[in-house]
């Protein structure tokens, strides 16, 4: 009788860990129909990429799916754009007032005093943003340097510049926040409108975050993040729907060696967004910059979840992703700095999730 009760115990037990294991696939209707609902935009996507294949030959500036994917870097000093076959020496100001042509104006920076239009050279087209005032040439420069020196897959690519003058790969779909409310709510792009678009820009905004925080001149931290939209009007999306980060201007390095820390706000900040580290810890008293407490890069980790929650919306899978990286996220809200994980655990969590739900490559 004893042995026929521990069997059935152990029985009960393993049906339990079954059912558990399961039920996040039971979200979305059944395991079989998981499965097919990761896969289904494949023959879409193939679609896609021949009917730009001809189009691709009268416009350098259309290129094919198929032809998309992580931008190959080229040496320090050049660039190559995704319509050119080769990388070229950044272009001076020889090259930029002789070679390029400015066609329409497409945003301004109030803050910044610059003016970005849409350019032409050598019949691919770029970023041309243009400083209106002088007075503001030491941090236009030094937004530049800094450009020069991150140039990375996940950052804007620096094409050339001359003295007030920045010329940037375009992008034209424009910032992430752009791109999600506008964009995707167009007919010709509501079928890329889905969990998988969703996620590789998830991913790629953690990659972005992950060089920072690893990058050649130390761990860098964005700053100028109060808000989810804040933070994602900083990032632009390629053509293949990934985020580059655009904005390099205030991104104070964190050095713990050094005892090397930061403070990212000269006023008193009051947003749920930000990590707790970055409020006013003295609730009765009047904000004072030099006795609020300085933090580090885990600032940016406690930000990951809401700006993941965003870039998934609310499409089918959508869930079933939040439930896989429910406990991760759970972990980037301790209260506790120092406990939060690295965007390298974050990355090869995002992975393992991406491995597990997306059946085929996609990116």
């Amino acid at each position: 009788m004893g042995r026929v009760c521990k069997r059935a115990v152990v029985c009960l037990l393993l049906l339990t860990l079954l059912i558990l294991y399961l039920l996040p696939w039971s979200w979305s209707g059944s395991l079989e129909s998981v499965s097919a609902f990761f896969n289904y935009d494949d023959e879409m996507l193939g679609q896609e990429r021949q009917g730009k294949v001809k189009e691709s030959r009268s416009n350098p500036d259309v290129v094919t799916v198929a032809g998309l994917g992580q931008r190959r870097l080229c040496p320090l000093g050049s660039f190559r754009l995704s319509t050119m076959e080769t990388c070229m020496p950044w272009l001076g100001c020889k090259e930029i007032t002789n070679e390029v042509t400015t066609k329409i104006n497409i945003g301004s920076g109030a803050v910044k005093k610059v003016t970005v239009y849409k350019a032409v050279w050598r019949n691919h087209t770029v970023a041309y943003s243009k400083l209106k005032k002088t007075a503001y040439l030491k941090y236009f420069s030094k937004g530049i340097e800094m450009l020069k020196t991150l140039q990375h897959p996940s950052v804007l690519q620096f094409v050339g510049s001359c003295n007030t003058t920045l010329l940037t790969e375009f992008y034209k779909f424009g910032s992430a926040t752009f791109f999600i409310e506008r964009i995707l709510k167009l007919y010709s792009y509501r079928k890329f409108d889905n969990v998988r678009t969703r996620f590789n820009m998830a991913l790629s905004y953690l990659e972005a975050i992950h060089f920072l925080h690893n990058s050649p001149v130390g761990t860098r931290v964005m700053c100028d993040s109060n808000s989810v939209y804040k933070t994602l009007t900083q990032f632009l999306v390629t053509q293949d729907f990934k985020l580059v980060l655009g904005d390099l201007d205030r991104l104070p390095e964190v050095n713990h060696e050094a005892n090397l820390f930061i403070k990212c706000f000269s006023k008193r900040v009051r947003s749920q967004f930000v990590a707790p580290e970055q409020l006013w810890p003295f609730e009765n008293e009047t904000f004072d910059y030099s006795r609020m407490p300085s933090y580090d890069e885990k600032t940016d980790i406690w930000k990951i979840p809401g700006v993941v929650d965003y870039l998934l919306g609310k499409v089918n899978g959508s869930e079933v992703i939040r439930l896989h990286l429910f406990k991760v996220h759970q972990q980037c809200h301790n209260r506790d700095p120092r406990q939060r994980p690295t965007t390298k655990v974050l990355l090869e969590e995002y992975n393992r999730v991406k491995n597990m739900l997306f059946f085929l490559n996609i990116t």
